[in-house]
């Protein structure tokens, strides 16, 4: 079985790595070929360092880590969100909401495990469209690191960055043509890759990237530079994912009515649900960089166009127990595509006039997120008498071994269910955003007052949301029921093929073998065929006629205006300066959301809206005793604003398909607030010549009004929308999942850091290096939830620690990394039944070589998760006992295999 050669897999790989010896040396010009060292030094805060080196990290006025490109190379993956997590401080993720999780690719990044909504993004100082109307955070599938430059990460953002970053700030910053050592460069990447997990299914597992990178300085002195990257890869991988289908009760009927499951002893579902994904990852785009420098103006234009899809399937078996005389198997399909676009044009310039820095800017951004025609389909049949019983002595896979062998064979027969009816959507959102600013630096000849700096800026972004279902109140469309003239088939005795008899593909050896029979992939243009010529039509005998208020109910367009001014001071007294400021921004929030007439028909748009401001003041203190010392201190307020789908999104429905009863609810929140934070971040940084360096920062946050994912119970709720399907039945006891404000929430923490080449040792182990960073924080919640009793939770998706380590052999010919990652448990939601629920600690160990031939080759061997270790492990509870009934996800615990690499490239 796979786990079984984890370690000799291991083993293998790192003396692949390793083994290559040395047989050539690189050029002088190839930054990316030698180890990275400071420039000449200087203890001036103001010198102009290269972006994205040692040396922009060291002379910055704040706590600030710098990832260069030589960095970013040495992480295997072709996400730049996967990339940047291995900085100090920071982790990445993806959920199973949408199923992005499946894909084996993070799609969010964290700052001290802070929710990524309390970050700001910036792509060259400008901030990006917004492609998923559910958070504040960027996606940052559409963003590959070919072509970005470095990445600057902010952890106590001064006055004249972003006041909505609670956590930080994280800018991108795309590379020009003064980037490079000559004044002409040319690159081609090449990369070939494979998916261990699909090529065990026998599923399509293959892709690759390709890559050309130009730049070229021209025009009198150089001063005119060109850069322009474009990219296009594909990759094919699969998942696999288990978790309960229904809620836990108490094995005790003594405690069935218990409230507190977390005191009502062993708990027990009675349905479980086993799936498969298969994904077909397109990820394309390009940059490009036209930058004049000037005597005293420079002026750039930079355009960025990434494109990132996927087009999946998730196929399900769930054995289910939905009474206590009978057994039932359940067969389900969706298709799980997600596109997403980003576009952005960027302006600008800076000039020095007598004393005078003035920088200007303006960008236009796009952005879109669309899940074109999501199709679910159900299958069913006969429903013989027994019950399953499932073995849970291992809690990632709750097994059905314990099950007469009747029901076994009846579960994992293919000729058990039939298929029965479809459901679809079409969903989406797009972001259109425009922001300019200019900022002034006056510079003093002497005394203590340096500079002055002072800048205003205005962003306004239209957003437009929407889910169309196919079917009016997003019913069922029976295969061959009342639209085709037939009976309204029930889940008992459906009308179409059996699961066995449908166009597809079988798989053995499912769930690393433990899936004790064929599984059935189900061919998606078959079931596609089922609905999407039949979506928007009237089916009066089945479905029901189709209206206005179907179409419109999850409909939302919103607007927002930010204006922000801030003036900042630099005061420096010998070896310390001092930065005081205050910066200041505006809010105003508009939207027009569908609201039904309640006569499941018709409706209108209604609108709400909100102005706010927040005064944020804060000081940055920097001490310098030499030249390659600093010690900072920072102190300033922050704020986060709540996302355009938090207050006026979708309000969105799990619902059983059989009885039509409610298993789940969510909805949007319009009387959010925005958080805001006190901050103190204390930090000492020590440098080396050869690029070394060793720091230590402690931080605390003081959050108020913070927002957290709330899950509650009720019998009914008016402010559902006007598309509830019919039949539904809302009882006693359903979740309702909505965004909520909490008090007040701290967060206390202290980071390590460390990276050094052993270059004082002897012979070849002055070519070894490591680099490790450790983050160990705590949290304390109070969310004001009556059912919680004052009792004190976790902020969401805070762990309490967080490291990487890794090991690195660079001689200038051959370069080898080993890097493992690991991020601590963490909070994901509140529940009012004592079980919240937690994502349990990830651990990803990756291998990446690199060897320079001559004629400026250079071939390349990865491996991403040497371990094969679970990267997705939702639980109720703290514990790994209850993996997590959560009705908006498909997959509690879920496995992506490894990913294998080959990489050539060519300098020219």
């Amino acid at each position: 079985m796979r786990h079984l050669h984890r370690h000799h897999l291991l083993a293998a790989s790192i003396l692949l790595g390793l083994a290559l010896s040395p047989a050539g040396h690189a050029t002088d010009d190839d930054a990316e070929k030698n180890p990275k060292t400071l420039s000449a030094v200087s203890v001036s805060a103001d010198s102009m360092p290269q972006i994205g080196t040692i040396d922009e990290q060291r002379l910055s006025v704040s706590v600030n880590t710098v990832m260069s490109k030589q960095e970013m190379n040495a992480v295997p993956s072709a996400n730049i969100a996967d990339v940047v997590a291995r900085m100090p401080g920071l982790s990445a993720y993806s959920d199973m909401h949408l199923g992005q999780a499946a894909t084996g690719e993070n799609e969010y990044v964290t700052i001290r495990g802070l929710d990524s909504s309390y970050n700001a993004y910036t792509l060259n100082g400008f901030a990006l469209p917004e492609t998923d109307a559910s958070t504040r955070a960027i996606s940052l599938n559409m963003l590959a690191p070919f072509g970005i430059q470095s990445v600057k990460v902010s952890k106590a953002p001064t006055p004249d960055l972003p006041g909505d970053s609670i956590g930080g700030s994280i800018d991108m910053r795309t590379p020009t043509a003064f980037d490079f050592g000559k004044d002409g460069y040319a690159r081609t990447t090449v990369q070939g890759q494979m998916n261990s997990l699909a090529s065990d299914l026998g599923v399509s597992n293959k892709g690759g990237t390709v890559q050309q990178e130009f730049a070229r300085r021209f025009g009198a002195d150089q001063s005119l530079g060109l850069y322009v990257a474009a990219y296009y890869g594909k990759n094919d991988n699969a998942a696999e994912a288990v978790a309960p289908n229904a809620s836990y009760k108490p094995v005790d009927p003594a405690q069935a009515r218990n409230p507190d499951l977390s005191t009502a002893g062993p708990l027990q579902s009675s349905q479980y649900k086993y799936s498969l994904y298969t994904n077909r990852i397109k990820r394309y785009g390009a940059n490009a960089s036209l930058d004049w420098h000037g005597e005293t103006t420079s002026l750039y234009a930079r355009a960025i166009y990434g494109v990132y899809s996927v087009e999946g399937e998730q196929n399900q078996a769930s054995a289910r127990n939905p009474n206590a005389a009978n057994a039932q198997r359940g067969g389900y399909f969706n298709t799980r595509d997600l596109r997403e676009k980003t576009a952005a044009l960027q302006l600008g310039g800076s000039s020095a006039v007598d004393g005078w820095d003035i920088d200007y800017g303006t960008s236009y951004g796009y952005g879109a997120r669309k899940r074109p025609n999501y199709v679910e389909a159900s299958l069913y049949g006969a429903v013989p008498a027994g019950q399953f019983n499932f073995d849970l002595s291992d809690p990632t896979w709750p097994s059905i071994a314990g099950s007469s062998a009747a029901l076994k064979n009846y579960f994992y027969s293919l000729n058990s269910n039939s298929f029965w009816k479809v459901q679809g959507h079409d969903a989406g959102s797009t972001d259109t955003r425009i922001n300019a600013h200019a900022d002034a630096t006056y510079r003093f000849d002497d005394g203590p007052v340096e500079s002055v700096k002072f800048g205003l800026s205005g962003d306004t972004s239209k957003r437009d949301a929407y889910d169309h279902p196919f079917f009016h109140d997003d019913n069922n469309f029976i295969y061959g029921g009342p639209y085709f003239g037939g009976p309204k088939y029930p889940s008992t005795a459906p009308g179409g093929p059996t699961l066995g008899a449908l166009p597809g593909q079988v798989v053995h050896g499912a769930f690393d073998g433990r899936y004790a029979g064929p599984f059935k992939l189900i061919d998606r243009s078959w079931v596609l065929a089922q609905a999407v010529p039949y979506k928007y039509v009237n089916d009066p005998n089945g479905a029901g006629n189709y209206t206005a208020n179907d179409y419109d109910a999850n409909t939302t367009s919103s607007r927002e205006n930010i204006y922000a001014a801030y003036v900042m001071t630099t005061l420096r007294f010998g070896a310390l300066s001092v930065l005081p400021g205050m910066r200041y921004e505006r809010t105003h929030y508009s939207a027009d959301s569908w609201q039904s007439n309640g006569d499941d028909a018709t409706g209108r748009f209604v609108g709400m809206g909100r102005s706010y401001g927040e005064f944020l003041p804060g000081i940055s203190l920097n001490y310098r005793p030499d030249e390659l010392s600093v010690y900072r201190a920072s102190l300033r307020r922050s704020f986060s604003r709540p996302a355009f789908g938090l207050i006026s999104g979708q309000t969105t429905y799990s619902i059983d398909d059989i009885t039509g009863q409610v298993l789940g609810i969510s909805k949007p929140n319009p009387d959010l607030k925005p958080s805001t934070a006190d901050n103190l971040d204390l930090s000492a940084e020590f440098y080396d010549a050869q690029g070394g360096v060793l720091s230590a920062a402690a931080y605390y946050k003081r959050i108020s009004n913070f927002i957290y994912t709330s899950q509650s119970a009720t019998s009914n709720d008016s402010t559902l929308g006007g598309n509830v399907p019919t039949g539904t039945v809302i009882t006693d006891g359903i979740p309702v999942t909505t965004p909520e404000n909490g008090g007040t929430a701290r967060l206390y923490g202290l980071e390590l850091a460390g990276r050094r080449q052993f270059v004082e040792l002897p012979g070849v182990w002055s070519h070894f290096g490591a680099n490790a960073n450790l983050t160990l924080q705590h949290s304390s919640a109070d969310s004001q939830r009556p059912d919680h009793d004052g009792r004190k939770t976790w902020l969401p998706r805070a762990p309490q620690r967080m490291y990487n380590l890794g090991l690195f052999y660079d001689d200038g010919s051959l370069r080898a990394d080993l890097t493992y990652n690991y991020t601590g448990l963490q909070l994901l939601g509140l529940t009012g039944n004592g079980l919240d629920y937690y994502l349990q600690p990830t651990r990803t160990l990756n291998l990446n070589t690199t060897y320079h031939l001559p004629y400026g080759f250079d071939v390349g061997f990865a491996v991403k998760n040497l371990l094969d270790n679970s990267t997705f492990h939702e639980t109720q509870g703290k514990s790994r006992r209850y993996l997590a009934y959560d009705p908006g996800a498909d997959g509690a615990y879920l496995e992506t295999g490894r990913i294998y690499m080959l990489n050539l490239s060519y300098n020219f």
